[in-house]
């Protein structure tokens, strides 16, 4: 992919209707375009060169493949600037295999230390993302589920806990972002939120290992059929 290529991809996936700095916007679209391969695996990115496509500084560019290759996404190697990475099958295995140990644990801690208040919060939060998947707004349902993990993350309240889970955030914040585009994935996956939501406040605690579980592994079949029909091997 040559860097006209490159630049007008990451056009398609650039949202400069938020208030945010440039960069993070364009980790954004960076993040995006390489978890749904419209970015292969592969491609290098000589920052001048898309900074004067884009008629931007450096700066914002460095700054955002310094975090892609933070979360190896990317890889800086001498002599040869930035290569994309790219997310691969056995990515996407290994993640949802890591976090379905990792997330049953947090999930049962976090209905432990829940008070009744918090959980009417986690509740108002699901209904949220119900009204946000009525009117469409797939991206209100991507971020509203993005904010019940963490919700759940925080209330775990291990820092040891999170400071393992917390790289993988990134890799399953595009997973998520393939998987629930879809609607009848989506829908299902509210369903499972709910289903999670339940065995976490009304117990027994043995509940929720299965549901946390069975999510997970919807989540990864979804994506690992996707991954296949866009040749991500």
């Amino acid at each position: 992919m040559d860097t006209d290529s490159l630049m007008l991809t990451l056009c398609e996936f650039l949202d400069l209707s938020k208030n945010a700095p440039l960069k993070d916007v364009l980790l954004a679209a960076f993040r995006q375009a390489i978890a749904l391969g419209r970015v292969p695996a592969g491609t290098a990115i000589n920052e001048k060169q898309l900074a004067a496509a884009l008629h931007i500084s450096r700066t914002p560019i460095r700054a955002a493949l310094d975090q892609l290759a933070d979360e190896r996404l990317v890889e800086r190697k001498p002599g040869s600037g930035v290569i994309v990475r790219g997310i691969t099958r056995r990515d996407a295995d290994e993640v949802f295999e890591i976090r379905s140990v990792l997330e049953v644990l947090a999930t049962t801690k976090a209905a432990r230390n829940m008070s009744e208040e918090e959980f009417e919060e986690l509740r108002a939060l699901l209904e949220h993302g119900q009204r946000c998947n009525a009117q469409g707004d797939v991206d209100g349902v991507i971020q509203n589920m993005n904010d019940f993990n963490r919700f759940i993350f925080t209330k775990a309240d291990s820092p040891r806990l999170m400071s393992i889970i917390a790289p993988l955030q990134a890799y399953s914040s595009y997973f998520r972002d393939v998987s629930i585009r879809p609607e009848i994935r989506r829908n299902q996956a509210l369903e499972e939120h709910w289903g999670i939501y339940l065995a976490m406040r009304f117990g027994p605690e043995s509940k929720i290992e299965p549901v946390v579980r069975a999510h997970l592994r919807n989540s990864h079949g979804f994506v690992s059929s996707e991954m296949t029909d866009r040749g991500i091997r």
